[in-house]
């Protein structure tokens, strides 16, 4: 029955293990099962496969591999009390006998539970569960197809090749991008390379998403140069724009980091930035020289409270301060609105109410209410003066528009970080703002390099990054129902939003030195913590997939080598141009 599924080497399941350590943050603690499992010398196994052992309910308790070691019968009771020449001795003879006689040695594979049995009664099932194994038992290693089957969205999106495994990685962008993304390594691992890589590839298959880059290193227009021409996009700058191509294509080769193995394509990428220039694709943004434009509903709150503690406020006017407060509560209730909202004249019908209660309870026309009310509706009713300026709200307009020829890609340059975190906070919350309003299914995903610049752990109002942090937060626990979505890239996991990193689903890891954001990725998802550690081991372009009910069919861990964005940027300059002799 089982013919076909499993490759032909056999382990030998002899020891389980219970490991435990303290979390990450120190605040508790969290165990680990595994298994040590004999395999042959000759068996060709690397972390990250797939194995599978008889169980007690009689169907197969799947296992990842996490380490190996070789080992050797003559060295299992060779330790430091035994004299060194005869230590000496028998490792001399164990270093010969290695390759001339395999019975001697064998595989120690270390491996842990990923929580799916395998069920084969007339066909192939795999469910969530848990049952111990036998010990003793035989260990087979799942099949090139069955591993497909197991890990891969037969339906899915190409995003790699597995390492160990001659299969491509398919992964359900859809809801990947719907629980949110994060992609986390040391610099120069190639973040930057992956998330274009994964930007290309959702503006190829998602048709109806729309991408927005917040990019603070003056990078990803270079690295998605051949999306910004082909497809309808926004590159934008708060910079001054130039005042020919010419000038467009010479600043964008001076300002713009050009990675080394495409530096001799910088006449094409020139060309390139003119030709963005020409087709009127880049736009300067506007930015109000005093900060946030738009009172909040809880803003207005923090006036209203303010008037109730001031000293200076009569006695018969504080109650009418604490009416207006509790009818700003049932308005906001009412509307699903939340305190990082817009106000707007959904206010004019209880502004209305408290001024005519004032009226009724006698106060005088000179009473400081008459005046905060007035300046109050003055400031809900005014009317923006529309002028020709790309602000943050036309950007806005722009991103929600559903019309299949509205640009699908928008690259914001943001150099002055501050800066940066103001127009950030205030983009999504336009957007969510607008969304609720008029609702759409278009997905649009927020791409956010360098995040914690973004949504740092420790916030502060005087640089905005409380403000940026705080609509970040709201965009990842709330955005996916208005279908707004977030990718994250970073090298440090301890600096973030603790509440940030709670709500995303599919973890793209590469190296990260620091035991701390290993562990806590490690707890997040239940991997065992050598497996984390394989990730020292990834080079340049390799990566750990981890999926939570997401981007995967079943929620295994899965080591794989990247795209090179570097080699399809090429490919798309090129065919971009034909006729250049390249």
């Amino acid at each position: 029955m089982s013919e076909g599924l499993f490759e032909e080497q056999i382990g030998r399941l002899r020891e389980m293990k219970v490991i435990t350590r303290q979390t990450a943050d120190g605040r508790g603690s969290v165990s680990f099962r595994n298994f040590i499992i004999e395999f042959p010398i000759s068996t060709k196994i690397t972390a990250g496969k797939i194995l599978a052992v008889k169980s007690l309910q009689n169907d197969y308790l799947l296992l990842e591999v996490a380490d190996l070691l070789p080992v050797h019968y003559g060295m299992i009771n060779l330790d430091g009390s035994i004299p060194k020449e005869i230590r000496d001795e028998v490792m001399r003879k164990v270093e010969e006998d290695w390759g001339r006689n395999d019975e001697e040695a064998w595989l120690d594979v270390y491996a842990y539970p990923i929580g799916y049995l395998l069920k084969i009664d007339g066909s192939v099932e795999f469910y969530k569960g848990y049952s111990p194994p036998i010990p003793g038992s035989t260990v087979r290693i799942l099949s090139k197809e069955l591993y497909e089957n197991f890990v891969c969205d037969k339906n899915g999106v190409d995003i790699g090749n597995i390492i160990g495994e001659d299969v491509k990685l398919k992964i359900n962008m859809e809801k990947a991008i719907n629980y949110h993304i994060g992609i986390f390594a040391f610099t120069g691992s190639g973040k930057s390379n992956l998330t274009a890589s994964v930007i290309r590839r959702i503006l190829r298959e998602n048709k109806d998403t729309k991408v927005v880059v917040f990019d603070i290193s003056l990078e990803y227009s270079v690295l998605l140069l051949d999306q910004l021409i082909s497809s309808n996009s926004r590159l934008i700058s708060t910079e001054r724009l130039p005042l020919n191509k010419v000038d467009a294509g010479r600043r964008f080769i001076r300002t713009h980091v050009i990675p080394e193995e495409i530096s001799d394509l910088k006449d094409e990428i020139r060309k390139s930035a003119e030709d963005l220039f020409e087709s009127n694709k880049i736009r300067q943004l506007y930015v109000p020289p005093e900060g946030s434009t738009y009172l909040t509903y809880g803003e207005i709150i923090e006036m209203v409270r303010a008037q109730i503690n001031d000293k200076y406020t009569a006695f018969a006017q504080k109650p009418l301060f604490g009416l207006f407060l509790k009818r700003i509560d049932e308005t906001m209730r009412q509307n699903k609105l939340t305190k990082e909202d817009i106000a707007d004249t959904t206010l004019s019908p209880v502004i209305d109410e408290i001024e005519s209660l004032a009226r009724e309870s006698g106060l005088k026309e000179t009473a400081s209410i008459f005046a905060f009310l007035n300046a109050l509706r003055a400031y809900l009713t005014s009317e923006v003066q529309e002028g020709e300026e790309y602000d943050i709200e036309k950007m806005a307009i722009e991103i929600l528009d559903s019309d299949e020829n509205s640009p699908r890609l928008f690259v914001l340059e943001l150099s002055n970080i501050e800066e940066a975190r103001l127009i950030v906070g205030q983009l999504i919350n336009q957007i969510m703002l607008r969304r609720k309003r008029s609702y759409s299914t278009n997905p649009i995903l927020f791409v956010l390099d360098e995040a914690q610049e973004f949504i740092p752990f420790d916030t502060k109002q005087k640089d905005n990054s409380d403000f940026s942090s705080n609509a970040v937060e709201k965009l990842l626990r709330h955005g996916r129902k208005y279908h707004l979505h977030g990718l994250i890239s970073t090298q440090r996991l301890a600096y973030l939003n603790t509440n940030v990193l709670q709500q995303l689903h599919t973890y793209f890891i590469s190296t990260l030195p620091r035991p701390y954001d290993r562990q806590l990725i490690a707890e997040t998802f239940g991997i065992n913590d050598t497996l984390m550690d394989r990730t020292l081991d990834l080079e340049v372009g390799q990566w750990l997939l981890v999926s939570f009910k997401a981007a995967l069919p079943h929620d295994v861990p899965v080591f794989f080598t990247a795209p090179n964005n570097l080699e399809e940027l090429r490919k798309g300059i090129q065919d971009s141009r034909p006729s250049s002799p390249i």
